[in-house]
Formats: structure tokens, C-alpha cells, sequence
């Protein structure tokens, strides 16, 4: 009991912080409370690139494959056998490292009034983007005929599942042919939403996560310097 308390008193706490944008200051991991990098646990970058407007500088941008091969390395999946011999993980990994490669580029090019174009690899006024998924614990792993049960109610919003979270972690580096602009890393936990059967799928909330990635990140990629990206709130109306 007091585990799952536990559990679900940082839950709310972080999904408050989201919701208010406080994260920064919430969290212990010295993220940013403020600036384009805001949306991201930690970020650090140049001077230099800090002062760059991205599309005035660079006319492309290549995003790199996902990199996945720190998740082999994780506890959970070492503890899972029977799916690490049948190669069950190292697909669903391949997976979500596509999906997140895939949705950096559709949602750059959707951005309103975008002047980058996709490149197919590193050159000349190309900023490259390199990330890894460093963390990948499906939702299904925690969850168990409990978990509504240490669900809470949001006025509007209803049940909402706050136990079985899974979560997702990248990491990686922006370059150009200068070297290194600018690093992040970011953790996310499956946003809390209105109980679902979605809520059942392995990879739900690590999918809604991406796709919040890359809303923000192609977001970072058209703001001014000085703008600040906010972070995105923990919890959705929508049912995952």
C-alpha cells in the first residue's frame, strides 16, 4: 500500500509540474524552466547556437536512425528471457526507434511556414539530429488487477489511470559540420488519461510519447531564439 501511494503521490506531483509548466523546477534532474530546450529534462548547447534562429542558419536537416542498442542493457529486459531469445524486444525497439525517426520528419515538414528540407545525410548547412532510446518499459510490465484501483479522479476527466506507467528515455546530440551544437536527454512516464483497453497495449503510452517528441522537437526547430518550448502535460483528456 504505501508503495503504491508512493507511487501515485509522484505521479501527481509530476503531472502538476507538467500541467504548469514547472517541471524544471520540480524535478531533481536540473532541466530547464525556460528557453527552446524547456520541453526537455536537460539540455545544454553552444553559446553560439543558443543566438541561432535554425532556419536562417541551416536549410536542411537530417535526422539520424534511432539508436537503440542501450535498451539490450536495461534490468527489465534482462529479465525477460523468453522474449529477448525469440527477438520480441529487439523488434519492438526497432519499432519505436522508427516511429520516432518518422515523426521528427513528417512533423518538421508540417510545421506552418517551414523552410528545412528532409536531408538523406549529413553536409553542408544540415544541422544532424542523433538520438538514442536509452529507457523503454512497456506499460503492460506494472500492470495488474490493481491498477485502477490506485487510479485518482480529475474533475472533467474522470478515472484516470495512475499505476502500470511504463516509461521512455532518450538522449542524443545536435551537429553540423562544426561539431556538436547542442545535447539533450528526457524522460517520460505514459501520460495519465481516462482508463482505456488501449490502456492494456504494451506500447501505448511510449507511442504517445514520440509523437509528443517530435511535436516539440520539430516546435525547437522553429522557434526564435529567446522563445521558450514549453513542456507538454502529463495528463490527456484522451483515452490512450
Amino acid at each position: 500500500m504505501t508503495s503504491s501511494r508512493s507511487i501515485l503521490r509522484g505521479t501527481l506531483i509530476a503531472g502538476a509540474c507538467a500541467s504548469f509548466g514547472l517541471l524544471a523546477s520540480c524535478g531533481s534532474s536540473g532541466g530547464n524552466s525556460s528557453g527552446r530546450g524547456a520541453f526537455l529534462d536537460k539540455t545544454t548547447a553552444t553559446p553560439e547556437f543558443q543566438r541561432t534562429d535554425v532556419q536562417q542558419r541551416y536549410s536542411s536537416v537530417y535526422v539520424a536512425p534511432v539508436d537503440i542498442s542501450r535498451l539490450a542493457k536495461q534490468d527489465w529486459w534482462q529479465n525477460q528471457n523468453a522474449r529477448m531469445k525469440s527477438d520480441v524486444l529487439a523488434k519492438d525497439a526497432r519499432k519505436l526507434g522508427k516511429k520516432l525517426e518518422d515523426s521528427l520528419k513528417r512533423e518538421i515538414l508540417a510545421y506552418p511556414g517551414n523552410r528545412l528540407s528532409i536531408a538523406s545525410h549529413p553536409g553542408p548547412k544540415t544541422l544532424t539530429i542523433e538520438t538514442a532510446i536509452t529507457e523503454l518499459v512497456p506499460s503492460k510490465a506494472y500492470w495488474n488487477a490493481g491498477a485502477t484501483a490506485a487510479g485518482f479522479v480529475v474533475p472533467g476527466a474522470g478515472l484516470l489511470s495512475a499505476a502500470g506507467s511504463g516509461s521512455i528515455a532518450v538522449a542524443g546530440r545536435a551537429k553540423d559540420s562544426n561539431g556538436t551544437v547542442a545535447t539533450f536527454s528526457d524522460r517520460r512516464s505514459d501520460p495519465l488519461s481516462p482508463i482505456n483497453m488501449r490502456g492494456y497495449q504494451w506500447y501505448g503510452g511510449a507511442e504517445k510519447n514520440i509523437e509528443i517528441w517530435a511535436k516539440k522537437g520539430s516546435e525547437f526547430l522553429h522557434a526564435p531564439p529567446g522563445s521558450t518550448v514549453k513542456r507538454a502535460s502529463s495528463v490527456t483528456l484522451n483515452p490512450l
